[in-house]
């Protein structure tokens, strides 16, 4: 009930305010009076959860994370016009209201401006109610949360509005993205320690930030901004390495073999691969948007659907599925993952995401999705420590990191070098992260989206420069009209 009672109140919070300035000004009305709230831990933790219900309905809204997924693969299907014209990069010819949840930023500035108050306004809370261990840890997870979201509208948007004081309310500009990578590196950095190395309540493993989780989000901060910093990127790389090996050292953490039973525990969300993510949890009544899920798209009856749907609406095109996967090499995750992988046709089948709870009875039965949304885990970690390795040229620390997961996989250990390595590692993330959400943003990341070898649908060199591999920022006239300053992406708001 008092976690009811906090939800609704941060719900008002983030609707008192008048006009669309409310995601650069958020106030709390009981901050405003500074008399009835911070006085309790109660306090503090009913205030973190509406951060978190913001952060749930922007990644579980909608088909955020298969969007991504989706944008320039090589995948077909029946999901629609707009699907089609996200796969083809043809986001210009996508709908208003489609993928509405990627392209409005607003979520994004409430979790940051919530994260910001609560930043300031714990240090309110009596010394009598709140430790200073807890205290600092409230504070390094604001910080946690609002490094996340300029992470996630930098890799969307490019340059974003950046600013971490509470109750902000002057118009700016839109910032460099690399200026505001650089930012949030420093401030997770200086807040990282203050996470615990392991969370002692066991229902908040895998989805409330420790030590593993800033490492996570440090590293993929760095490996965001060494794709833009045309000057330095050694220094991005070799943080990187340095970050993986301290992630090394915590114990709670480790890779798992590839099998059913292990891959239904890690896509729940709190195995040990898991360093962040949001939960889904039919039984809480923890539900997310259908389409949020990539059975979804990807699945069929048994594992998603009426006992009527016998095939899934999209599927992987067979000639990229048989590079990912090469006839002949044994890899677990294709036997573990898929079924009729190489089809070619809609009766493909993937397996990867397989939590699930029925509704209805008999013939009326219907399988839905209960995976939670994995944001970061181990083995994309250990990739981007290969990745960041080579980028050094430390070709036998590179493998070393890859040949981790490979051998979960039962797959045979890289043994290339240079250039012919690089690929490896790049196609080895397509294969251990396929379906995460992650294959846009790597594509960009390396620059790999200008291919035709690494995307279906490729973006020339000319648009790329011009922003294409953003996507639309929807900005209401009510907005513009509120921050002059605000602008939005050159390519596609013309």
């Amino acid at each position: 009930m008092n976690n009811v009672k906090y939800l609704l109140l941060v719900a008002a919070m983030l609707f008192v305010m008048p006009g669309c300035k409310k995601f650069l000004n958020v106030t709390p009305i009981d901050a405003q009076s500074g008399n009835n709230f911070w006085k309790t831990k109660q306090d503090v933790e009913g205030f973190t959860i509406g951060i978190y219900t913001r952060l749930k309905g922007k990644i579980g809204g909608g088909a955020f994370m298969p969007a991504l997924e989706m944008r320039g693969n090589f995948v077909t299907g029946t999901a629609g016009a707009d699907y089609n014209n996200l796969i083809a990069n043809n986001l210009k010819l996508v709908g208003g209201t489609a993928f509405s949840n990627i392209q409005d930023w607003k979520t994004w500035y409430e979790v940051i401006a919530n994260s910001n108050i609560m930043y300031e306004e714990i240090d309110r809370v009596p010394g009598t109610a709140l430790s200073d261990i807890d205290r600092k840890r409230y504070k390094a997870e604001a910080v946690f949360l609002r490094n996340l979201s300029y992470l996630f509208i930098c890799r969307l948007f490019g340059d974003a509005i950046y600013y971490t004081d509470a109750y902000h309310s002057t118009s700016l500009p839109r910032t460099a993205q690399l200026t505001v990578l650089k930012n949030c590196i420093a401030d997770m950095t200086a807040a990282k320690d203050d996470l615990p190395i392991v969370n002692v309540d066991g229902s908040h493993v895998g989805l409330r930030p420790t030590r593993g989780s800033a490492i996570a989000l440090l590293m993929h901060l760095n490996m965001w901004a060494a794709a833009w910093d045309k000057t330095d990127k050694k220094s991005y790389y070799t943080s990187v390495v340095d970050l993986a090996r301290e992630l090394a050292t915590y114990t709670n953490y480790k890779l798992l073999p590839v099998t059913i039973e292990n891959t239904k525990k890690i896509f729940k969300g709190r195995s040990p691969e898991n360093l962040f993510g949001i939960l889904q949890e039919f039984n809480y009544g923890e539900t997310f948007n259908q389409a949020a899920g990539y059975s979804y798209f990807f699945s069929h009856y048994p594992y998603f659907g009426s006992t009527s749907t016998a095939t899934s609406r999209m599927n992987y095109k067979k000639d990229y599925l048989t590079k990912v996967f090469p006839v002949g090499m044994p890899d677990a995750r294709l036997t573990v993952w898929f079924e009729n992988y190489d089809a070619d046709n809609n009766t493909f089948q993937f397996k990867k995401f397989i939590n699930n709870y029925a509704t209805g009875s008999g013939s009326g039965v219907t399988i839905n999705s209960d995976d939670s949304a994995i944001i970061f885990r181990l083995p994309d970690m250990i990739l981007l420590a290969a990745q960041a390795a080579a980028e050094l040229d430390n070709d036998e620390e590179a493998k070393e990191f890859a040949n981790q997961v490979r051998l979960m996989a039962g797959a045979a250990v890289f043994t290339s070098t240079g250039d012919e390595l690089k690929t490896d590692l790049y196609f080895e993330r397509c294969r251990e992260l396929i379906g995460e959400g992650q294959f846009f943003f790597d594509a960009v990341r390396t620059k790999r989206i200008l291919d035709s070898k690494y995307s279906s649908n490729p973006i020339s060199v000319t648009d790329f420069n011009a922003g294409a591999w953003t996507w639309p920022l929807a900005i209401s006239s009510t907005e513009r009209l509120a921050n002059p300053y605000l602008v939005g992406n050159s390519f596609w708001n013309k």
